[in-house]
């Protein structure tokens, strides 16, 4: 699959670049995060240990469009620093490119970014693990093209590949790699169906500890249906299969663990918009390839809701619910996030967040935290 996925990555690169690097002008875009925040449980323990959070985002964006051209660039930089836990303290880089050619009767894109990470700040949706500062490295390159197969009819095809690397051996560097088929056919003005083929391979390797390949396939069919301007709703189910091999070591004995697992999966979104008021919603099982190794079931809810007082002013709350069945240490996590924005003058805005977390470890219990936090928001 190496070979496959790196030759269609050039021929891609090939037909997109020579377009995007013709002379033209670029708009740009500067932002300016910085805020403090106060969390009475930094650690996620039985024992609460409070600190206060420090940070600042210095973040640019350059965006190219014509007709058939799109292309955008964003790059930042997270700078936290901890007052109780200052070996936490990290300056994460982060950029993303984006890119569309649009032909007359195909539409070619490739996406890929990299990234550093702090472990801790995914440990509510990974592992659980709050009280380790591993940092990940993320790179992945997204290639994809969708042809106008008939008036109605989109056939896609779209390939993934992700790399995470860990500057610690408690977590097990891996990459996922992905082949994806996509057709969507319009049945009328409001409403489309979809169907996908994919097939992933996943490998992972923790030194002197384990390693594991996984080869794993997902079928869904779906619809989008586009009820009004104001409200779309999507959803989808299917099936996966997975085929996993790990390797466990042990001193000087290896032990070869071979299984094979199937289930179901799902996804429904809703999104409504009314002159005041946002709301959203989502629902998902599906397959989360993790930090430990292996490749997860999880279960998902998500409700958004954001309310405008004024053109200056808003308020919200976010509200999500993870369930992960994990071969490790099956977790549960809930987060609660009640939220306020008002724009002080054209180009800064005052932020303000309260978020409730509650996450269950299998084996360790309930702990909960609450985290209060204020900042401001200058765009240039």
């Amino acid at each position: 699959m190496n070979k496959i996925f790196k030759s269609i990555v050039v021929a891609l690169l090939l037909v997109i670049f020579p377009a995007t690097t013709l002379a033209a002008g670029w708009v740009a875009d500067f932002s300016f995060d910085a805020d403090a925040a106060y969390d009475d449980n930094f650690l996620m323990n039985d024992a609460e240990q409070e600190t206060w959070v420090y940070s600042l985002k210095p973040e640019a964006s350059l965006i190219y469009l014509t007709p058939v051209i799109k292309s955008e660039l964003e790059a930042r930089l997270a700078l936290k620093r901890y007052s109780e836990f200052d070996q936490f303290d990290s300056e994460d880089p982060a950029f993303k490119w984006e890119n569309s050619y649009k032909r007359e009767r195909s539409t070619w894109s490739l996406d890929f970014g990299y990234s550093e990470n702090s472990q801790r700040d995914a440990a509510e949706q990974d592992t659980g693990q709050f009280d380790s500062n591993t940092l990940v490295e993320t790179t992945f390159v997204e290639p994809g093209v969708v042809f106008r197969v008939t008036e109605k009819d989109d056939l896609g095809l779209s390939l993934g590949y992700t790399e995470r690397d860990y500057d610690a051996d408690d977590f097990s560097d891996n990459e996922n790699e992905t082949v994806g088929v996509n057709w969507q056919h319009k049945v009328d003005e409001v409403l489309s169906t979809t169907a996908n083929i994919s097939v992933s391979q996943y490998s992972a390797d923790r030194p002197n500890v384990n390693s594991n390949e996984t080869d794993y396939e997902k079928i869904t069919a779906g619809f989008i249906y586009k009820y009004s301007a104001s409200m779309s709703i999507n959803g989808s189910a299917g099936y996966f299969q997975s085929d996993s091999q790990k390797r466990i070591i042990s001193g000087p004995v290896v032990v070869i663990v071979d299984s094979e697992n199937t289930g179901v999966l799902l996804n429904l979104g809703m999104n409504y918009s009314q002159e005041k008021n946002d709301w959203s919603f989502n629902l998902s099982r599906n397959l989360y390839p993790s930090s430990q190794g292996d490749v997860e079931e999880r279960d998902s809810v998500g409700v958004g809701f954001e309310h405008r007082f004024t053109a200056r002013s808003s308020s919200g709350i976010n509200v999500s619910w993870y369930n992960t069945n994990s071969e490790v240490e099956d977790r549960e996590s809930i987060n609660i996030t009640p939220y306020y924005h008002y724009r002080i003058t054209e180009k800064l805005k005052l932020q303000t967040s309260y978020v409730f977390r509650s996450f269950d470890r299998q084996l360790g219990g309930e702990v909960e935290s609450n985290r209060v936090k204020m900042g401001l928001r200058y765009s240039f």
